[in-house]
């Protein structure tokens, strides 16, 4: 060995016990994601990455754990006083990280902003909530507009980080997104856009204090430098590690592989404008029958996802599981439809619109299914565009040609929330242009209906609708793969949240 390689190896070594403590007297776990935050405001994003980050600033009234499990958080207790109310006992003791103490008021300001501001992203998931009742100073009551099933899942889940109402009324919103408090295990140091995020360990949180000091998220959009990251010790943690690196990493004896399944599906949202060319269901059914989902999980994402005709999945509460684990391909059906619409497949141009970086082999995924589609003789043009830009040129500002693909998770752990944004009045009213009144009616009877089979038939219902119609073509459940570090011990969840009061340093 050269004396430059002896110098090397000495040097990363002792980066190495500096990151991680060894024998030094701060702890830092570094975590690569391939998107950055677009700020702090837990009620101003809709984002499962953005949420990864968000949770270890913010707490929820109740917290659902790795496995599933609701429990305490902020409430230390819960129950129905009315077929439209409950009551939760709240944490005493508990902190800001200002050191101003959490307070029943923090509540009703947090949850009533949510449920009553129709221009941010979360408000269909929270609307239901009419009032929140200060009983006392830990103590509220949540009405809502009618029985809601869902309100324990609500409000222990993304946008429902409980914020600090004296700090935002002396600062504003604008401010708090980009300097935010909260009560979670780490507070806010510094944020760089689009390069790192700074949390340092909260001493006084009422979980304990976590075990590393600093929590460092990287936004790394490029996988192949986030996979090297990984196995030179820059990031103890990588999201997203495309299975073709698996081997790599694994050699590397730096790093391990964990498979984490999560409730994602990946889909295409359809623009069915009367005007757009995807606005006759025909061609819409052709899109799908073209599209062969299985070979998309085996040849793109080497075996890692479950083929589905509708977003649901194992664990979302009303789902027709008859319809995971399926799919349809019929490439000659899809040639005829195509016909039976007034068209040659060689006469029409499909767009493709999807993002780069923030899912699995996303950009992969689109090239694949513009394979797919040409093998019919359909042309296609493809665009994708690094997160941030697709999110605001197509996917926030509603300029869908054709179709985009997306890659849409439930963190409510239930079908009515799969749907609900394709309602009439829904969220995506504008990037679908998809109105069905059967549809509506049976999202709004299980949104109020406690008897569980009931609920449980409508929503079945509903979903054999979307799956009828197409406002968005599924293609797979996601399962994905996360990078850590030999010297790191953290499990992936599946709700993809970095949960990082979890980690501990490797024995």
């Amino acid at each position: 060995m050269t004396a430059t390689h002896h110098l090397a190896r000495t040097a990363a070594a002792v980066l190495a016990a500096l990151t991680l403590g060894v024998g030094a007297a701060q702890t830092e776990i570094v975590i690569a994601q391939g998107v950055d935050v677009t700020g702090f405001d837990p009620h101003g994003h809709h984002t499962t990455a953005v949420e990864a980050v968000h949770v270890n600033l913010f707490d929820y009234l109740i917290w659902r754990d790795a496995d599933g499990v609701q429990g305490p958080g902020l409430a230390v207790a819960w129950e129905p006083v009315a077929e439209d109310a409950w009551r939760f006992e709240l944490r005493q003791g508990v902190t800001w990280h200002d050191g101003e103490p959490f307070t029943a008021d923090d509540v009703k300001f947090t949850l009533e902003r949510v449920a009553f501001d129709a221009s941010l992203q979360p408000y269909d998931s929270y609307r239901i909530i009419r009032e929140v009742e200060v009983v006392g100073p830990h103590e509220i009551i949540i009405h809502t507009h009618g029985p809601d099933p869902l309100l324990l899942n609500r409000v222990g889940r993304l946008s429902a980080g409980i914020v600090p109402k004296h700090v935002v009324e002396a600062i504003g919103w604008e401010a708090f997104n980009e300097a935010p408090i909260g009560t979670g295990p780490y507070r806010f140091v510094e944020w760089r856009r689009d390069d790192r995020i700074v949390l340092e360990a909260f001493d006084d949180h009422w979980r304990g204090r976590p075990a590393f000091d600093r929590v460092v998220h990287r936004t790394i959009p490029e996988t192949s430098t986030r996979v090297a990251e990984l196995i030179s010790g820059g990031v103890h943690i990588a999201t997203n590690v495309p299975p073709q690196d698996v081997d790599r990493v694994l050699a590397s004896g730096t790093a391990n592989v964990e498979l984490q399944p999560t409730t994602r599906v990946m889909m295409l949202i359809m623009n069915t404008h009367e005007d757009a060319l995807t606005g006759d269901p025909r061609i819409r059914e052709a899109i799908e029958l073209a599209i062969d989902n299985q070979l998309l999980v085996d040849a793109v994402m080497d075996g890692l996802g479950v083929p589905t005709l509708a977003r649901v999945s194992p664990g979302i509460g009303g789902s027709p599981l008859e319809l995971w684990n399926t799919y349809t391909y019929d490439p000659e059906r899809a040639v005829e439809l195509i016909r039976e619409a007034g068209y040659e497949p060689a006469d029409i141009t499909i767009k493709i619109e999807g993002p780069a970086g923030r899912y699995p082999l996303d950009s992969e995924l689109a090239e694949v299914i513009a394979v797919m589609l040409n093998e019919i003789g359909v042309r296609t043009e493809i665009e994708v565009l690094e997160w941030s830009a697709f999110q605001s040129r197509i996917w926030n500002a509603d300029n869908i040609t054709h179709f985009a693909l997306m890659g849409l998770a439930n963190s409510m752990f239930d079908n009515w929330f799969s749907m609900r944004a394709i309602q009439c009045g829904g969220a995506y009213r504008n990037r679908v242009h998809w109105c069905n009144e059967r549809f509506d009616e049976l999202m709004a009877l299980a949104q109020n209906e406690v008897d569980l089979a009931l609920r449980t038939e409508y929503l079945i219902e509903a979903t054999y609708i979307v799956a009828e119609e197409r406002p968005w073509v599924t293609l797979f459940q996601n399962q994905v793969l996360v990078g850590t570090s030999v010297d790191v011990e953290w499990q992936p969840r599946q709700d993809e949240l970095l949960w990082m009061f979890a980690a501990q340093p490797a024995n």
